[in-house]
C-alpha cells in the first residue's frame, strides 16, 4: 500500500470545490470555474487521479433518501491472528459499507446499511458467524444532522 501524502494547492482545493458544488463537468467548465487553463486543468486531474488522490467519481448517495434508510454501526471483537480472514469476509458483505481498525474497546468498526431493523439483524448475523468474530456491538444512527465527506472539507479550503 502507498502511503505517500500529497500537498494539495488552493487551485487543486478549487477544482475539488467545483466537483462537490457541480459534479462531474467538462474540463472547460472547470477551468473556467476555477480560472485556470484547460490545459493545466487536464495535468491536474491526471494527477489527482494517477496518485489515487480522487478515488472514484461515483455520486453519493443519502441511504436516508433511499431503500437502505437504516444506518448502525458495529463494533467487532476479534480474535488475535484472525484479522485477515475477517475483514476479508466482512467485505463479500454488501450491506457493510465502510471497516475501520479502531483502538478502544473493539478492533473494527462496520458502518452498516440496511431496508429494515429485520434486515439489519440478518446482516449482523451474518457478521458474527465469521469464524474469528468474538463480539459484536450495534449502535442504530437516529438522525445524522451533520453528513459530508473529505472532498466538502478540502473544497472548502
Amino acid at each position: 500500500m502507498d502511503n505517500t501524502t500529497y500537498s494539495l494547492d488552493a487551485v487543486d482545493c478549487a477544482m475539488i470545490g467545483v466537483f462537490r458544488r457541480l459534479g462531474r463537468v467538462s474540463n472547460a467548465r472547470l477551468a473556467t470555474e476555477v480560472g485556470i487553463a484547460r490545459g493545466t486543468v487536464q495535468s491536474r486531474l491526471a494527477r489527482l487521479t494517477d496518485a489515487n488522490i480522487i478515488e472514484s467519481w461515483g455520486p453519493e448517495l443519502n441511504p436516508h433518501r433511499t431503500n437502505y434508510q437504516v444506518v448502525a454501526f458495529t463494533t467487532l471483537s476479534i480474535a488475535q491472528g484472525a484479522h485477515d480472514d475477517v475483514v476479508a469476509e466482512i467485505a463479500k458483505i454488501p450491506q457493510v459499507l465502510e471497516v475501520h481498525v479502531v483502538t478502544g474497546a473493539g478492533d473494527l468498526l462496520c458502518r452498516v446499511v440496511a431496508t429494515s431493523n429485520d434486515q439489519l439483524h440478518e446482516v449482523v448475523q451474518l457478521v458474527v458467524s465469521i469464524p474469528g468474530v468474538i463480539r459484536s456491538e450495534s449502535q442504530l444512527a437516529l438522525h445524522t444532522p451533520v453528513r459530508r465527506s473529505l472532498a466538502d472539507l478540502i473544497g472548502e479550503a
